[in-house]
C-alpha cells in the first residue's frame, strides 16, 4: 500500500482511533526490544550458571583427587575408575553430557567416554585460553566431525565450559577441565522463563497502551467539546444563543444559491431597538441583557418557517427569510416583527416599551451575502428617520456602486488599523483676528486608493451603523491631538461633526463623556456640530441627545444653517451655542444683495437667540471684512486656512502667533500657555 493511500485511510479514522493505532507501533517496538534484552539476559545467566557448575565440579570433584604429575603422565586405571564413580552421580548435575580433562600437551587424560582417553586432539581456541589461565565464558556449541568436538557429535546442542585446573595457588594451570552440559533442558527452562517474562511484558505493555489510550480518549473528548464550544462561540451569540453575523452570512450565501437555482428570492431584515440604550443606561446592563433575551424570544415567535433570526450587534438583530418572493413578503414580516414588540416588556417589575426600526433588502441579481446585508443596513438608516420605522432598500434613493460597497466593507478594518486621519481647519475671531479653535475633518488614508476626501466615504457610512464607531474614532483622535497640543502650550477648542444617525443614539452623550474623562479634556473645550437636516430627521430624539450633550458642558453648533428645513420655532428649541451660516450664502455676499440680506437677518436672529454666528466658506479678504461688518462673530474658510494636518497647523500657529520651538521649550519649563490661542468661552 502506498504511503499516500495509507495516509488517506488513516485520515478517515477519528483522532482517538488514529492515536490508538499509531501508539501500537512504539509499544510493539518496545516489546520487541524488551524481548531481545530479556533473551540476552537469560542467555547470559545460563552461561554464568554453566560456568559456575563446571567450576564447582572441577574444584570439588576433580582437583582433590589429582595432582600435576597425574596430568603429565596420565591416570592409572584405578584413578580412572575412581573418577568414574565420583562423576557418576548425574542425578546431582543431570544436565551433564560430556566431561574431559586435558593436560598442557593437548592430550585427553580423562573422559567418561574412555575411547578418548590418551588421545591428543587439535586444541580449540577456548582450550588454549583455558590452559593459559584465561578461560572464556561458556558458549553453546554443536559437535562437528574432525574437530576437537568430534566426540560430541550426536549429542545435539551443548553448553561448553572450560575451567583451568590449578594445584597451587599461584601456579600456572596444569590442565583444563572441559564440561559439556546438555542444552535441551536448559533451552526448555529458558523457554519457560521467556514465556513467563513475555507474558508479563505483554500484560504490562497492554496496560500501558490502555492507559495511554484512556488518556488520549479523555483528552480527545475534551478537545472535541472545546472545539464544539469554540465553534459555537464563533457562530452564536452567547447572550441570546442566536446565530451571530458570521453564521448569518453563511446562511444567506446558501439561501442565495438555492434561490437562484430555483428562480426564487430571499429577503434580509436588519432590526435596531430604538430605546434600548436609554433602558440599559437607566436600569443597568443586567436588565438590559434580559430585555435583549425577551426581544429575541418575541421575534423568534413572530417569524414563520424558513426564517433565521440572528443577533448582529449590541441591539441589532438580523432576519433571513429564505421563502420571500417579493418586497410585500418582506414588508409583512417586518410588520409582524414590530407587532411582536408592541406589548411592553416587563423585567424585574419594570415595564419597558421597546420600539424597533427595520431596514429590508430583497435579493438582486449580482448580490453577495455581504452586499444584501449591507443594503438592509443602509435601509435601516432610512427607517430610523421615517414615521413607520420600516424602510425597504430603494435603488433609486439608496443605491451605491460596487466600488462603494467594497469600500464600505473595508471600514471596520480601517478603523481597527487606524487608517482614518484627521485634518484641522482653524476658526478666527473677527474682532481680534485671533484663532478661536479648529474643526476636525476626517480623511481616509486608504492603502490602495490614497488619501480619500470625506465626500468619497462619509455619506456612504452615514447610511449605516458604522457611523457610530467612526464618530467615536474621530472624537477620540481629536481629543488625543488636543492633549498633544496642550503639552506644548496650545490650548485650542475642538469641533467635531455628528451625523443624523448619531443623534438617534441615546448612548452617545455617555460615550463622549467617557472619552473626555479618559483624556482629561474639559467638556467646554469640545464642540459638536450638527446640520439642520440631521437634526430634523427625528427632532424629538435629536433634541434629547443634544440636551444631554450640552448638559455635560459640551458646546453645540448648528452647521450649514440655511440649507435645511428647520423652522424658527424648532431652531429656538435646539440647545445650541452657535450658528454657522452655510458657505452658499457667504461666497456671493459681495455681489448679491439678497444673500447679504439673508446673512444680516441670520445675524439678527442669532443675536436674539443668544447664539454666536460663524461665517463659513470665506475665500477672500474682502468677504472676510464684509461679514465682519455684517456682525458675524467668527469666520472659517480657505482665506484663513485650508484644512491641514497637525504638523502643518503647528507651523501655522508658529508663524501667526509665535507658537514655535522656543515657546514649546518655554512651556516645558513651566511657563504659561500662549494667550493668543486660548479660546474664550
Amino acid at each position: 500500500m502506498s504511503p499516500r493511500l495509507s495516509a488517506a485511510g488513516l485520515g478517515r479514522l477519528s483522532l482517538t482511533r488514529q492515536v490508538a493505532l499509531l501508539s501500537l507501533i512504539p509499544i510493539i517496538a518496545l516489546g520487541v526490544i524488551l524481548a531481545r534484552v530479556l533473551h540476552s539476559q537469560i542467555d547470559a545467566r545460563v552461561r554464568a550458571d554453566a560456568t559456575e557448575t563446571a567450576r564447582l565440579i572441577a574444584t570439588l570433584g576433580i582437583e582433590p583427587r589429582l595432582d600435576a604429575a597425574d596430568l603429565t603422565r596420565g591416570l592409572a586405571p584405578a584413578q580412572i575408575a575412581a573418577l568414574d564413580r565420583q562423576l557418576a552421580t548425574r542425578a546431582v548435575i543431570g544436565d551433564l553430557a560430556r566431561i574431559k580433562i586435558w593436560n598442557t600437551a593437548d592430550t585427553v587424560i580423562y573422559s567418561e567416554d574412555h575411547t578418548l582417553i590418551g588421545r591428543r586432539l587439535q586444541p580449540s581456541d577456548d582450550l588454549e585460553a583455558a590452559l593459559a589461565g584465561r578461560p572464556e565464558e561458556a558458549k553453546v556449541v554443536e559437535g562437528h566431525a574432525n574437530s576437537e568436538t568430534a566426540g560430541e557429535v550426536g549429542l545435539g546442542k551443548l553448553v561448553e565450559v572450560y575451567v583451568p585446573l590449578r594445584f597451587s595457588a599461584k601456579g600456572a594451570p596444569a590442565g583444563a577441565f572441559e564440561v559439556y552440559l546438555s542444552y535441551r533442558p536448559i533451552a526448555a527452562a529458558v523457554m519457560r522463563d521467556k514465556r513467563t517474562i513475555a507474558l508479563l511484558v505483554a500484560i504490562g505493555l497492554a496496560l500501558l497502551w490502555a492507559i495511554v489510550f484512556r488518556i488520549v480518549a479523555r483528552a480527545s473528548r475534551r478537545l472535541r467539546r472545546q472545539s464544539q464550544e469554540n465553534l459555537r462561540l464563533a457562530r452564536y451569540d452567547s447572550l441570546t444563543q442566536l446565530p451571530n453575523r458570521m453564521m448569518v452570512l453563511e446562511h444567506v450565501a446558501r439561501a442565495m444559491r438555492r434561490a437562484r437555482a430555483n428562480d426564487g428570492s430571499i429577503a434580509v431584515l436588519v432590526l435596531d431597538l430604538d430605546r434600548f440604550g436609554e433602558a440599559n443606561n437607566t436600569l443597568g446592563s443586567a436588565i438590559g441583557d434580559q430585555i435583549l433575551q425577551e426581544v429575541a424570544e418575541r421575534l423568534r415567535g413572530s417569524l414563520g418557517d424558513g426564517t433565521l433570526l440572528a443577533r448582529l450587534g449590541a441591539d441589532e438583530y438580523g432576519v433571513l427569510c429564505g421563502r420571500a418572493q417579493c418586497a410585500q413578503d418582506a414588508q409583512a414580516m417586518a410588520v409582524r416583527a414590530q407587532d411582536s414588540l408592541l406589548e411592553p416588556i416587563t423585567v424585574a417589575g419594570t415595564s419597558v416599551n421597546v420600539e424597533v426600526s427595520i431596514g429590508m433588502a430583497v435579493l438582486e441579481p449580482d448580490d453577495t451575502a455581504e452586499a444584501i446585508l449591507q443594503r438592509a443596513d443602509t435601509a435601516l438608516a432610512r427607517a430610523a428617520a421615517s414615521a413607520r420605522r420600516i424602510h425597504l432598500y430603494d435603488p433609486a434613493r439608496d443605491s451605491v456602486d460596487a466600488r462603494q460597497l467594497i469600500l464600505l466593507g473595508e471600514v471596520r478594518g480601517a478603523i481597527e488599523r487606524e487608517e482614518f486621519v484627521l485634518h484641522y481647519q482653524p476658526k478666527i475671531d473677527l474682532s481680534s483676528r485671533r484663532m478661536t479653535g479648529v474643526e476636525a475633518l476626517v480623511r481616509w488614508a486608504h492603502p490602495e486608493r490614497g488619501l480619500l476626501a470625506p465626500a468619497r466615504f462619509v455619506p456612504l457610512i452615514e447610511q449605516t451603523a458604522l457611523v457610530g464607531p467612526l464618530t467615536l474614532y474621530v472624537i477620540e483622535h481629536a481629543l488625543r491631538q488636543m492633549v498633544r497640543w496642550r503639552r506644548v502650550g496650545v490650548n485650542v477648542q475642538m469641533a467635531v461633526n455628528l451625523s443624523a444617525r448619531n443623534l438617534l443614539d441615546r448612548e452617545l452623550p455617555a460615550r463622549i463623556g467617557g472619552l473626555l474623562s479618559a483624556h482629561g479634556v474639559s467638556a467646554e473645550m469640545l464642540t459638536v456640530e450638527v446640520t439642520e437636516s440631521a437634526a430634523m430627521a427625528d427632532p424629538s430624539r435629536a433634541v434629547a441627545v443634544l440636551e444631554a450633550i450640552r448638559a455635560m458642558g459640551v458646546r453645540v453648533s448648528v452647521d450649514d444653517f440655511g440649507t435645511g428645513n428647520a423652522s424658527i420655532e424648532y431652531l429656538a428649541a435646539l440647545p445650541a451655542h452657535e450658528l454657522k451660516i452655510d458657505r452658499s450664502f457667504i461666497t456671493g455676499v459681495l455681489d448679491d444683495p439678497r444673500l447679504e440680506a439673508i446673512v444680516r437677518a441670520t445675524v439678527d436672529l442669532a443675536r436674539n437667540l443668544d447664539l454666536t454666528v460663524v461665517a463659513e466658506g470665506i475665500e477672500s479678504a474682502e468677504v472676510l471684512e464684509h461679514v465682519a461688518a455684517l456682525g458675524c462673530d467668527e469666520a472659517q474658510g480657505y482665506c484663513i486656512s485650508r484644512p491641514c494636518d497637525p504638523d502643518d497647523l503647528q507651523r501655522l500657529l508658529s508663524e501667526a502667533f509665535g507658537v514655535g520651538a522656543e515657546k514649546a521649550r518655554s512651556s516645558r519649563r513651566g511657563s504659561r500657555s500662549i494667550a493668543a490661542t486660548v479660546v474664550s468661552g
